[in-house]
């Protein structure tokens, strides 16, 4: 017995000592593909977040990425033409339920149904929705799978819970804003993790996040785009890891840009445009991207950077 309250007084000392060093982790990274003759690429983003004692990180304060100088937005899409409203999007899909075996998620992904239901429909509110979905179609930019760490709301959820979303431009929600795009997604209803606790699986989100004109003195960076932080449908949770893919916005050659009142189209797009400008290669040959992961005290705020080579852009 002595013996054993020995080693408990020791595990006492070890405990705070542990807990003392243990800090969140932050890791984020860039890779460009598919880069096309005319100036479109594939944007592949991702990034985990994690305590290093295994327990829950603390919440975000704020959360902001720091884009190349260069890399801005054409104003050829900065109009309502492009403007999705994903919050009315997902409300709107919610407002029209489907069997089960229909999954949110999927939905989300092909909105080609759902836009054919609705222009079926005499109803004022469903006429609205019928325009904004045709928007959000045409403002697609990408896809992605978010892992959600949700203990600090719900305990018993030990295991990362899947989760699925796709990306619509937008319009900004923050004051100065250049833009934005929303996040319309929920968990993974195939997941046997949201198959055991089903309530996750009817929390659809919608969350945006927005661009504001911030070039740093040193002409490293340009754009500066805050990301969404706070409870999320009313649960704090973790985004423990993400995958984002975006193949961003264009206007083809060839498309209409003005028709005539009988219909005829009298405008067309000159050359393919791609949504965002390419930015220039520094003298180090590599792009930079840096991020800003703020916390409220003690836990100190946290700020890095990647980088990755100079795409050949055509």
């Amino acid at each position: 017995m002595k013996r054993i309250l020995v080693i408990a007084g020791a595990l006492a000392l070890l405990v705070p000592f542990a807990v003392a060093h243990a800090a969140p982790v932050q890791q984020f990274s860039f890779q460009v593909l598919n880069i096309k003759p005319d100036g479109r690429f594939t944007l592949i983003f991702r990034s985990r977040i994690y305590d290093t004692s295994g327990g829950v990180p603390p919440e975000l304060r704020e959360n902001w990425v720091r884009a190349p100088a260069g890399a801005t937005l054409r104003k050829q899409f900065l109009n309502k033409r492009f403007y999705c409203d994903g919050p009315a999007l997902r409300d709107a899909l919610d407002a029209h339920p489907v069997p089960p075996r229909i999954h949110f998620t999927d939905r989300i992904a092909n909105l080609k149904p759902f836009i054919k239901q609705l222009a079926k429909s005499t109803r004022r509110a469903d006429r609205k929705a019928l325009a904004n979905a045709r928007v959000c179609q045409r403002a697609r930019i990408g896809s992605g799978k978010a892992w959600i760490d949700a203990r600090a709301s719900i305990p018993q959820l030990v295991d990362l819970i899947p989760s699925k979303f796709s990306m619509f431009f937008s319009r900004p929600t923050i004051p100065g804003g250049v833009a934005g795009f929303t996040v319309i997604g929920a968990a993974d209803e195939r997941s046997p993790v949201v198959k055991r606790t089903p309530v996750v699986a009817g929390v659809h989100v919608a969350l945006t996040a927005s661009f504001i004109n911030d070039p740093t003195p040193d002409g490293l960076y340009g754009y500066k785009l805050f990301l969404p932080v706070g409870p999320v449908n009313g649960f704090h949770v973790s985004i423990a890891k993400l995958v984002v893919k975006t193949t961003g916005l264009s206007i083809l050659k060839g498309t209409c840009l003005k028709q005539s009142r009988h219909g005829r189209c009298v405008k067309r797009q000159k050359k393919t445009l791609f949504w965002f400008t390419q930015p220039k290669c520094p003298a180090s040959g590599q792009l930079s991207f840096e991020a800003f992961y703020g916390y409220d005290p003690p836990q100190p705020d946290v700020t890095q950077t990647t980088t990755l080579p100079c795409p050949k852009f055509g």
